[in-house]
């Protein structure tokens, strides 16, 4: 009887008839893999190399996770870059716009040879930021973070505001907002903290976007970025709703919301559970998708990701490939390490586990919701130069107090001559 099950269990292997049982592949040699992180993070990507390394008995698999602190990092990869002896797998953010694309694999031939429709295993929203204007694969996702709008639901009841919707709009925001100032100095209160990824949330709120997703055209001089600009304009210079810059110097931004002198906090994936405890029984809050750019469109958001890619000239490409697949999207006992720091791109894992974890009242599904409308972080890698120059122009307007108009009239011309030097849409 036993033999006659197993003949089963035998041919339906070979007919394909038990699509989940996957044998694991017998990997030999080394396998070297770089990561970052530190605390917290640094552990789970080391707990998640470790099921990786049981799991392959036979392969001597080394894992160093360095900091990016004191550009630690940045110094020791591109120093290996340049050497020519970076490691097999390296970790990555797509936001660094093909910056490193030189250096990483093209990722499609092993798609295509293990005929694998990554749309059906990686998480909605994360997997399209990975491949080049010209289709090259550089990386797969490990995860994401996206925003929600924290709010004290104490300070709403005090200032007698109704609470948010996920259908609520800027202008919403903006009409609420002046209703939270009261008092000066130390002991003043305002409707949101400010938060470092405002600059980026200035450019969509009103429907803006910074350039063409090819890079072959720069939008920065549209109605919509000045609408936005001019949004936050009046959210920090006229109505005080936001903390000045030299304000926001004296206390930081979550401490603010900690304190209760500030209504709402945009609260990423990535520090919900820290924000959590340390709110404690303090007080009463909740949580909602941030506006919407217009009544009839849709949620603003930004994502920042980050993934795994193999090194062009690696020494182990068959253990790297194994590996890239598992801790993306082939193993759930890996993906459940990376759901305690984010947002996992296995699907499975985070619409099973990821989704129905909660902090409070809120649910980590409200992120996946986020992903749907998100925008990846616009000024990383390659486009930093440009975001400096971005920086420039928001705080002409936000610190000196210069009109939107005024501001792209100014800046404009510099922004559009730094993007098209970079010749991104290659």
């Amino acid at each position: 009887m036993k033999r006659i099950a197993l003949l089963l269990l035998v041919g339906l292997l070979v007919v394909g008839l038990l699509p989940n049982l996957v044998l694991a592949k017998e990997l030999t040699g080394t396998l070297t893999i770089w990561s970052w992180g530190a605390g917290h993070e640094a552990e789970m990507r080391e707990k998640a190399v470790e099921v990786f390394a049981k799991k392959h008995p036979n392969l001597e698999v080394i894992h160093s996770v360095i900091p990016t602190a004191d550009q630690v990092w940045d110094q020791r990869q591109a120093a290996a870059f340049a050497a020519g002896n970076a490691p097999d797998v390296i970790q990555m953010s797509p936001d660094y716009y093909g910056l490193l694309t030189e250096y990483y694999e093209d990722l499609r031939p092993y798609v295509e040879r293990d005929g694998i429709d990554l749309n059906e295993v990686i998480t909605e929203g994360m997997l399209d930021v990975y491949y080049r204007p010209d289709g090259k694969l550089e990386a797969l996702p490990l995860l994401a973070n996206v925003f929600v709008f924290a709010y004290n639901k104490n300070m709403f009841d005090e200032f007698g505001v109704e609470y948010p919707t996920h259908d609520w709009t800027w202008q919403d925001f903006a009409e609420m907002a002046p209703k939270f100032v009261t008092g000066s100095g130390v002991n003043r209160t305002y409707a949101m903290v400010r938060h470092w990824v405002l600059p980026n949330f200035a450019i969509i709120c009103q429907g803006g976007v910074p350039y063409a997703d090819d890079f072959s055209d720069i939008y920065m001089d549209s109605e919509e970025v000045r609408a936005g600009l001019d949004l936050f304009r009046y959210l920090i210079v006229e109505a005080g709703a936001i903390p000045t810059q030299a304000a926001a110097q004296t206390m930081p931004s979550e401490q603010l919301f900690l304190t209760e002198r500030a209504a709402i906090y945009p609260m990423g994936g990535f520090e919900i559970a820290s924000l959590t405890e340390e709110i404690g029984d303090w007080f009463e809050w909740d949580a909602v998708l941030p506006p919407k750019d217009s009544p009839d469109g849709k949620n603003t958001n930004i994502t920042y990701a980050t993934g795994y890619a193999m090194y062009k000239d690696a020494k182990n490409k068959e253990a790297a490939w194994e590996f890239l697949k598992e801790v993306s999207f082939a193993n759930d006992e890996m993906a459940q390490f990376t759901a305690q720091i984010g947002m996992p791109a296995n699907k499975k894992v985070a619409n099973e586990i990821y989704a129905k974890k909660s902090h409070g009242n809120v649910s980590n599904a409200l992120y996946l919701k986020g992903m749907e409308t998100s925008r990846l972080n616009i000024w990383g890698g390659a486009l930093a130069t440009v975001g400096d120059i971005w920086t420039e122009m928001w705080d002409s307007v936000n610190v000196a107090g210069m009109s939107a108009a005024e501001a792209q009239e100014k800046y404009f011309p510099l922004l559009e001559k730094e993007f098209f030097e970079l010749d991104l849409s290659k």
